[in-house]
């Protein structure tokens, strides 16, 4: 237990971030710098009716989608920091948005996901 007597001081939530096919390992790469300890990716392609694609402008409708758990006080400037690199890497496009975890199981598996290391040296295994 901390001082306060919280065990989860560090909020956390789960970012889903949506790029072109082809943008997804750079895109991972840059939120490894916020302290993220778990990524996934996936390929995912678009439905949409064909003159919708078209009248967007959208050629190719495979994505990469990036599910990363990230602490909540890092949300805003890792939103930023991707709105950024949306318009200049990705062509203006892509999507990101985050959904709040209500819970995580287990002191060790908290401390992995939200970088408190002081928690996972403490359920030395």
């Amino acid at each position: 237990m901390t001082e306060t007597g919280n065990l989860a001081p560090n909020r956390l939530v789960l970012l889903v971030t949506v790029v072109n096919k082809g943008k997804g390992t750079f895109f991972a790469d840059l939120l490894k710098n916020y302290e993220v300890n778990l990524q996934m990716s996936f390929v995912g392609s678009g439905t949409a009716r064909s003159d919708l694609i078209e009248f967007l402008g959208l050629k190719d409708t495979r994505r990469s989608i990036i599910f990363s758990v990230i602490r909540a006080d890092l949300a805003d400037t890792v939103m930023a920091e991707l709105e950024e690199r949306f318009t200049t890497v990705n062509s203006g496009t892509g999507i990101a948005f985050t959904l709040p975890m209500s819970s995580v199981i287990g002191k060790l598996s908290y401390g992995f996901l939200s970088n408190e290391r002081r928690l996972i040296e403490e359920g030395d295994v």
